[in-house]
């Protein structure tokens, strides 16, 4: 989430409830994962949000002929999880992939929903993070829907540069829906 919101939202929830930020965030687990481990596979029920503290992971599906369709990149600071899995606890659609050795934190689902009822806080923090989530989305998919290949690169170059700078071409080709070669092209006249 750009500009550290995730950490905002975390000091709004301190501020608000202190017990409650304290249980939430003792609740937290610490992992790590190499480049192309999967974090979460798809058609596997997601039990864990993560918060990645270092390195860059993937969102990605695949289409009907097996190749990959890459969503949406994680950063420092991002939440992750397969959302409509850890919600509906059914098997995932989405994977996540680690693109770049990652540090993450993490809690398991069922901790965040006990949390969630216990403390009305916690449960604002969701809905609020949730809500940032959607709104996300529907961005990402105008982005992704309606620019040309030239116009979703020129934004990313104004908008997103460190994807430029550290996601591998043949990556944030999947991501734009086009070939490394035009990619290339694209990069050359900007």
């Amino acid at each position: 989430m750009e500009d550290n919101i995730l950490q905002q939202k975390l000091e709004l929830l301190k501020k608000k409830n202190e017990k409650a930020y304290l249980e939430f965030t003792s609740s937290f687990e610490v992992g790590s994962s190499k480049k192309g481990e999967l974090l979460i596979p798809i058609d596997k029920i997601c039990t864990k949000l993560y918060i990645l503290k270092s390195g860059v992971a993937k969102q990605f599906r695949y289409k009907e002929d097996g190749s990959e369709y890459i969503s949406w990149f994680n950063f420092e600071g991002d939440m992750m999880t397969s959302h409509i899995s850890f919600v509906s606890q059914k098997p995932s659609i989405e994977g996540i992939k680690i693109i770049e050795d990652s540090e993450y934190t993490f809690v398991p689902r069922d901790v965040c929903y006990e949390l969630s009822e216990k403390y009305h806080a916690v449960e604002t923090f969701f809905r609020e993070i949730l809500e940032m989530y959607s709104q996300a989305a529907e961005e990402r998919l105008y982005f992704l829907q309606a620019l040309s290949a030239k116009q979703k690169y020129d934004y990313i170059l104004k908008n997103m540069p460190h994807l430029l700078q550290r996601v591998p071409q043949k990556e944030l080709s999947s991501f734009l829906g086009i070939t490394r070669e035009t990619l290339s092209r694209i990069r050359k006249h900007s």
